[in-house]
C-alpha cells in the first residue's frame, strides 16, 4: 500500500474510530462449507474502491467467526465463491450471515438493529410510498397533491428515526433523502426544492463522509445538477461536463463540500462517459484541473481512487481498444470479433494456473454453441515466448492466441496485477462478469447466454 492510500484510511476510519467496540461477523455458510470468505472495506463511499480487511476460511460445516476492528466503516461486502453480499455495521455489533438457495441473509445480534431498520424503512417507501407518483413501470405519475406526498414521506421516515442520537440515525436519515431526492428532481419547481434540500441535508449538518448514504446523496445529487439542471441552464449547449462539474460544486458554501462534491461530480462524469476513449480523455482534464479545486490531501486521495476504478477493469464498463498481435506479428483488434461472447484470458507462459485453466478451454467453447470467442492476451516480456511455448491453444476453434506484452498498454490500462486474469465481453464490448477463479468460468459463461437474446 502506497502511503496517500495508508493516509487516506488513517484519515477516514482509524483515527474517527478506533477503540470504540471490535465487531463481530459469525457466518453459517452451507452452501460454501470449504472455501475462503473475503472480507472488504471501502477507501472512501465516493469511488468505493474496495479494500481488503481480512480472509477467513469456513470450517468444513460452512461456519466461520471474523473479528473486525470498527476502523472499517458501517458498510462491509463479503465475498465468497465469486458471490458478494454487502451489509453495515455499527460499533460493538455482532452479526450473523446465512445463505440459503443462493441468497445471503444477515441477522443483527447484538447492538442497534441496522440491518433490519434499513430493510423495513426501504421496503416501507417502497411500498407504501413510491407508489403515490410512479407507476408500475417506473415512470413519473403524479395523482396526488405534492403536499400530501411529502407528508406521507415524513410520516414513514419518522417512525424509523424517532431516536435522533441511535447509532444508526445518520444512516438512516441519510438512506431516505436518497428517495425523497429521487421525487422531487422530477417536480416543477426543482431549483427552489434543490435549493432546500441542499440546505437541509449539507449546509447546515456537518459534513459525514464516513456514512455511506451522505456520500451516495452527495454523488446524486451532483448527478442532477450536472445533467437535469444544468441542461435547463445551458439550454442543451454550452459546457461540457468537467466545466460543469466546477460550475455546480461551486454552489456549496462548505470548502470541504466543494472539494467533496467536485470529487463526487468527476465521479458522475466518468457514469455518463463510458468509451475508453472519452475516459482516458476525462481524465487528463481531471488530473489537470485538481490542483485549481482539490487543497487537501484526503480530497485528493478521493479522486485518485475514483479514476483508477473508472480506467481499470470493472463490470460495465467498455473493454478498451488496443493492438494484438498474432503469431504472424500482424495487428488484431478485438473489433474484429463478431461472436455473441468474447472471454478474455490475460496469461503467461510462465503461469502454471493459466497453462491448467486453458485445458477448459474446448469445454467452454462447445457448451456456448459457436456463441463464444475465447481471446488468451499474452503478456510475456516478447512474442517469442509466446510463440514458441508448447501448450498454448491456437489450435482450438474458436480459440485466439494474441499478444500485448507487459509493455503494450492492457495492464496499466486494466490494473491488472495477477494471473490468469477472465474478463467476459458481450457483443457490445462490455465487461459483464469477471470470474475470480478458473472454476467459476463456465457459469459465468451459462448465465451470460442464458441472459443474451439470442440464446
Amino acid at each position: 500500500m502506497n502511503f496517500r492510500s495508508l493516509r487516506l484510511l488513517i484519515w477516514l476510519f482509524i483515527i474517527p474510530l478506533a477503540g470504540k467496540g471490535a465487531i463481530v461477523i459469525d457466518g453459517q455458510l452451507k452452501e460454501n462449507p470449504h472455501s475462503f470468505v473475503t472480507l472488504y472495506g471501502f477507501a472512501d463511499y465516493i469511488s468505493n474502491a474496495p479494500v481488503e480487511i481480512m480472509q477467513v476460511h469456513t470450517n468444513g460445516a460452512g461456519s466461520f467467526r471474523a473479528t473486525i476492528t470498527d476502523s472499517c466503516g458501517p458498510l462491509l461486502k463479503l465475498m465468497v465463491a465469486n458471490r458478494s453480499f454487502s451489509f453495515f455495521v455499527l460499533p460493538g455489533g455482532a452479526y450473523t450471515i446465512c445463505d440459503s438457495a443462493g441468497i445471503f441473509t444477515i441477522t443483527d445480534n447484538a447492538g442497534a438493529p441496522v440491518n433490519r431498520l434499513l430493510h423495513n424503512m426501504e421496503q416501507d417507501l417502497a411500498q407504501n410510498w413510491y407508489p403515490l407518483f410512479a407507476d408500475t413501470s417506473g415512470l413519473f405519475r403524479l395523482t396526488l397533491p405534492v403536499d400530501t406526498v411529502f407528508s406521507r414521506f415524513r410520516n414513514i421516515v419518522s417512525k424509523y428515526t424517532a431516536d435522533t442520537s441511535g447509532a444508526a440515525y445518520l444512516l438512516l436519515r441519510y438512506d431516505a433523502a436518497i428517495y425523497y431526492l429521487l421525487f422531487i428532481h422530477q417536480l416543477p419547481d426543482t431549483t427552489g426544492l434543490m435549493d432546500q434540500f441542499e440546505n437541509v441535508y449539507f449546509n447546515s449538518p456537518s459534513v459525514a463522509v464516513k456514512n455511506p448514504f451522505y456520500m451516495q446523496v452527495l454523488s446524486n445529487y451532483m448527478q442532477i445538477r450536472m445533467i437535469l439542471l444544468a441542461h435547463r441552464r445551458y439550454k442543451g449547449n454550452g459546457a461540457d461536463l468537467p466545466d460543469r462539474v466546477t460550475h455546480e460544486a461551486a454552489y456549496f458554501t462548505s470548502p470541504q463540500l466543494k472539494e467533496l462534491a467536485w470529487v463526487a461530480g468527476c465521479e458522475q462524469a466518468y457514469r455518463i462517459n463510458r468509451e475508453p476513449e472519452k475516459r482516458d480523455e476525462l481524465s487528463r482534464r481531471i488530473r489537470a484541473a485538481m490542483p485549481d479545486h482539490l487543497a487537501s490531501g484526503p480530497a485528493r486521495d478521493m479522486l485518485f481512487h475514483v479514476i483508477a476504478e473508472n480506467t481499470r477493469a470493472r463490470i460495465g464498463n467498455k473493454f478498451p481498444m488496443l493492438p494484438l498481435k498474432n503469431e504472424k506479428n500482424e495487428t488484431i483488434t478485438l473489433a474484429d470479433i463478431t461472436s455473441e461472447l468474447i472471454l478474455i484470458d490475460f496469461w503467461a507462459t510462465w503461469c502454471w494456473g493459466c497453462i491448467e485453466g486453458m485445458k477448459q478451454f474446448p469445454d467452454w467453447i462447445s457448451k456456448c454453441k459457436g456463441q463464444l470467442t475465447i481471446v488468451a492476451i499474452s503478456v510475456d516480456d516478447n512474442l517469442e515466448k509466446m510463440k514458441a511455448f508448447p501448450g498454448k491453444r491456437a489450435e482450438v476453434p474458436g480459440v485466439l492466441m494474441l499478444y500485448n506484452g507487459r509493455t503494450g498498454g492492457y495492464l496499466d490500462k486494466l490494473q491488472i496485477t495477477g494471473y490468469p486474469t477472465y474478463i467476459l465481453l458481450n457483443k457490445n464490448r462490455e465487461i459483464i462478469a469477471m470470474p475470480a477463479y478458473t472454476s467459476s468460468v463456465a457459469d459465468q459463461l451459462q448465465t451470460a447466454l442464458s441472459a443474451s437474446p439470442n440464446k
